[in-house]
């Protein structure tokens, strides 16, 4: 190939990156501030997703998560994003590699609102930051707008390396933020993970090093092109699931030597097909090896030869002086080093590449960008003061409570449960953990809301012919909010909204709705207490599932059980699902005083066989929509526009 001007160009800024590299994986902190706090819960599992050089960051968090960090995780395509979230997602985490926030990787940010939380790594400054003024506008309005909705945004601080086909800053930089991600989420739960425990100047040293193990590999004086010759079988091979977080060497390769990407195979699986395939035929072998005091790597690597052709078969191995997984960064300037004197000795160019007048069909593909967030952008408007919406009082510290409190419209949100029985396959927590779940939510919903832990005790004298069942009397359960609601006025909270999960506390809630208002002024309280707005909430719900409101059940039935399966996998008793009384709710209410065992052996009203966890959630959210409607409905002057709302007064 005729070397160009082009092809030297490339080649001399490719060089400029790989020598910046090591240092700018130096200066990735070890905890990431701006995820020491938000988002606010910590995840149950982590998804993780990347397209082209950041899947193989995705798919590095998500194997070193579960292997070092004691963190549930799994990688997902980006392409499996595309229509919404997965089940149980309001619980997780999704965090999103995208060094230049490319086209593509935008499918997986359009419902940021159904994760517990996201987080965009990516090279991109954010609103307010030296150089976001020059990003492309369409950039621009998508990261403000997610700031806007709780994207936590790290900032990998290699820019978005343009102009060449390969990555070799932000290649490296994202393992770095990953491994700073695993050890801020053990930080945030007081603990440690001793496998990510590094000195950043190691790393650097172990990258500088690179270079004189591609020469101890492949002779300096020989050239490597042959080794990698496009029409040559490749194959990067490792041990011990070494390659779960090498994948992006294998598109390095393709990318950068613009030849069909290597068949990667762990060592063990190598006589499970690759090898008879391959047994009569040349190939070249990479082998990714850790540190020689890794007894288990040669031990394969002793294995392996004995099952090659010496007259067919290449080997070359690739020799980190880390244990995985920082052995990644060796291995990635191992390929950089290669790939240049690939270069050299080829004059390929890597600044005009195959296809690219084709390309953009797909890799501009990306969702539209909502109307609001436009709008935002265009007007330059950052993003709103959190305050305390969605926020837990008991996850909280004072200090975030009265800076909220200075802000106004803080409201105090409180859900009344109950511990009782609710049959042999629920648990007894079973309204507690309702209440609580329809509090947190409908906090999320509204400006300045702050979510009380759910009450959990409540007025349940009619199943105390059931063991476990704890009862508390009308006035003792009034003497109570009346005692929380006092608290909320001396701090200054300006409203608070009151409902129960429960049946049997409406009429302590309705006798609190004529008597506590002057007592907690100027604290606005109103109540939700509307048996029959709840049951048609139900009816209507089952009914959009196909269900029959007789199993459904007003008690521990399939709407009931359909809840729990969904806020607390795996504590439905499923030996003991069975179906009751069928009937329905106008009916239920005579049933249930003095004593529901009286009427309901099993303390079952309806048939829970046909609970479902995925219609659990479309129940919870109906639930949370009609709560919504209540509140709204009572704060309606203080909620809507001041100026319309004078007009209506006058």
């Amino acid at each position: 190939m005729q070397r160009t001007e082009s092809a030297d160009r490339a080649r001399a800024q490719l060089a400029e990156r790989v020598a910046r590299a090591p240092r700018l994986v130096e200066g990735v902190p070890a905890l990431l501030a701006p995820l020491l706090e938000h988002p606010r819960r910590l995840p149950r599992l982590l998804v993780t997703t990347g397209i082209g050089t950041s899947e193989a960051h995705a798919r590095h968090l998500a194997e070193s998560a579960t292997r070092w960090g004691g963190q549930p995780a799994r990688f997902t395509p980006t392409g499996a994003l595309e229509g919404g979230p997965p089940p149980g997602a309001e619980q997780d985490w999704l965090v999103v590699f995208s060094q230049g926030l490319s086209a593509n990787s935008r499918f997986a940010l359009r419902d940021v609102e159904r994760w517990a939380g996201v987080v965009l790594v990516c090279g991109l400054p954010g609103p307010g930051e030296v150089g976001f003024a020059d990003l492309p506008e369409e950039k621009r309005a998508w990261l403000a707008g997610l700031e806007a909705r709780g994207v936590v945004r790290i900032d990998s601080g290699c820019g978005p390396e343009q102009g060449l086909l390969i990555r070799v800053i932000g290649a490296r930089v994202g393992y770095a933020v990953g491994w700073s991600l695993l050890r801020t989420l053990a930080a945030r739960r007081l603990d440690a993970i001793p496998a990510l425990a590094t000195e950043a100047i190691d790393l650097r040293a172990a990258q500088e090093r690179a270079s004189a193990e591609v020469a101890r590999a492949f002779e300096p004086d020989l050239p490597v092109a042959p080794f990698f010759e496009a029409g040559r079988s490749l194959l990067l091979m490792a041990e011990g699931g070494l390659l779960e977080l090498s994948s992006q060497l294998a598109l390095k390769i393709a990318e950068g030597m613009l030849r069909p990407p290597p068949l990667c195979v762990d060592a063990l699986h190598f006589a499970h097909g690759p090898l008879q395939a391959l047994a009569e035929r040349p190939i070249s072998i990479l082998f990714l090896a850790g540190p020689p005091g890794e007894a288990s790597a040669e031990g394969w690597l002793d294995r392996l030869r004995r099952t090659l052709d010496p007259d067919l078969h290449d080997l070359r191995v690739l020799r980190a002086s880390c244990s995985a997984p920082f052995s990644i960064l060796e291995h990635e300037a191992m390929l950089d080093a290669l790939v240049l004197r690939f270069l050299e000795e080829t004059g390929l160019d890597l600044a005009v590449w195959p296809g690219a007048e084709r390309e953009a069909a797909l890799y501009d593909a990306a969702p539209a960008l909502p109307a609001a967030e436009v709008a935002r952008a265009a007007l330059g408007e950052s993003a709103p003061h959190a305050g305390i919406r969605g926020r837990s009082l008991e996850e909280s510290v004072w200090p975030e409570v009265e800076e909220a409190l200075a802000m106004p419209g803080s409201t105090a949100l409180i859900g009344l449960g109950s511990v009782e029985q609710h049959g042999p396959h629920l648990p007894l927590g079973t309204d507690r953990w309702i209440a609580d779940a329809l509090v947190r939510r409908l906090s999320e919903r509204l400006e300045g809301a702050v979510a009380l832990p759910a009450i959990p005790f409540g007025c349940a004298s009619e199943h105390m012919g059931f063991p476990g069942t704890l009862h508390v009397g009308p006035g003792t359960l009034e003497a109570l909010l009346a005692d929380l609601l006092d608290s909320l006025a001396v701090h200054g909270f300006e409203r608070a909204f009151v409902f129960s999960a429960h049946g049997g506390n409406v009429g302590v809630l309705e006798a609190l709705r004529s008597r506590i208002g002057p007592a907690c002024a100027p604290l606005a309280v109103r109540v939700a207490s509307d048996l029959e707005a709840v049951a048609a909430m139900q009816a209507k719900a089952v009914a959009a599932e196909g269900l029959d409101p007789e199993s459904a059940g007003p008690h521990a039935g399939e709407f009931e059980t359909s809840l729990v399966a969904a806020l607390r996998p795996g504590s439905v008793r499923r030996p003991s699902l069975a179906p009751g009384l069928r009937t329905t709710a106008e009916e239920a209410q005579a049933l249930f005083y003095p004593s529901l065992r009286d009427r309901s052996a099993s303390g079952v009203l309806g048939d829970p066989t046909r609970a479902s966890a995925r219609r659990g959630q479309r129940y919870l959210e109906a639930w949370v929509a009609l709560l919504e409607r209540a509140y709204r409905d009572a704060f309606g002057e203080r909620v809507a526009d001041s100026g319309r709302d004078q007009k209506k007064r006058a």
